[in-house]
């Protein structure tokens, strides 16, 4: 039989035959000028890591994040070593398993203060007499009591009170002198 050859393929059908993935001038180990990333023992080596650019923006720091107690419970003491060596977990794991703080209440209305009856200055100081003995007594904090005080003075101003305009000057003077 005679010994049939083939001609070459034209070069616009290169593109359909397959080429070996290894070239005769490829080399098989590592390049030897490029710096090594690794030590022998195949760990990073010291200064280089394997995320040249780092983290992306926009995703939190697995160091930093809250684990989900709801998905994977935690024993009382391994939730308490979690505890010790990332202190910054406390806020964020008490608001996961804590109920939501209730609403907070009018310092006014837990005194039983109807801010819209005072009309008058004699009723302006029935109620910062009844404003001081309550934070006199722990009922309210100094800081709701000048919140109540505030109200009642814009309340004053509001109505254009002709009584109430001579006295608040006398009592913003008593007030820094005392």
């Amino acid at each position: 039989m005679p010994e049939m050859i083939a001609e070459p393929p034209l070069p616009s059908c290169y593109h359909l035959f397959p080429r070996p993935e290894i070239q005769e001038s490829q080399q098989l180990g590592p390049d030897p000028f490029l710096p090594h990333a690794r030590d022998a023992r195949g760990r990073f080596a010291t200064g280089s890591s394997g995320n040249p650019r780092g983290r992306p923006r926009g995703i939190a720091n697995p160091r930093r994040r809250v684990p989900d107690l709801v998905a994977r419970p935690l024993s009382a003491q391994r939730l308490s070593d979690l505890l010790d060596r990332k202190p910054h977990l406390l806020r964020p794991l008490a608001a996961e398993l804590l109920p939501p703080p209730l609403a907070s209440i009018d310092p006014a209305v837990r005194l039983g203060i109807d801010l819209s009856s005072v009309h008058t200055v004699e009723h302006c100081r029935q109620v910062l007499t009844t404003v001081l003995a309550a934070i006199a007594r722990g009922q309210i904090a100094p800081a709701e009591g000048l919140r109540i005080a505030r109200r009642v003075r814009g309340w004053l101003r509001g109505r254009g009170n002709a009584c109430a305009a001579p006295a608040l000057p006398r009592w913003r003077a008593r007030r820094r002198s005392g």
